[in-house]
């Protein structure tokens, strides 16, 4: 890894920050198989650069835009009982 000349490591500015699939599955708290169907069906998905052969990284910039034009949706777990003492 280069460094700064007062030996800092440079930080990569969040528009070029890249991403490893194992990344986007730990950030989204997914399977690297949801990953791929997303990528297959669905369009808006962020595509993956190829920066050499076997190599694939996702923009973090894009990511993160596509994480903002999700829904936001109510969350109802009726299947939770908090007074439910069975367990």
């Amino acid at each position: 890894m280069t460094h700064n000349p007062d030996g800092t490591i440079p930080v990569v500015p969040p528009d070029l920050q890249l991403l490893k699939k194992a990344d986007l599955c730990e950030m989204l708290s997914v399977s690297e198989a949801s990953i791929d169907r997303w990528l297959r069906s669905d369009p808006s998905f962020p595509q993956p650069r190829r920066l050499a052969a076997g190599t694939i990284r996702w923009k973090r910039s894009e990511l993160m835009q596509f994480l903002k034009t999700l829904p936001i949706v109510a969350y109802d777990d009726r299947a939770f009982d908090p007074n439910d003492r069975t367990a």
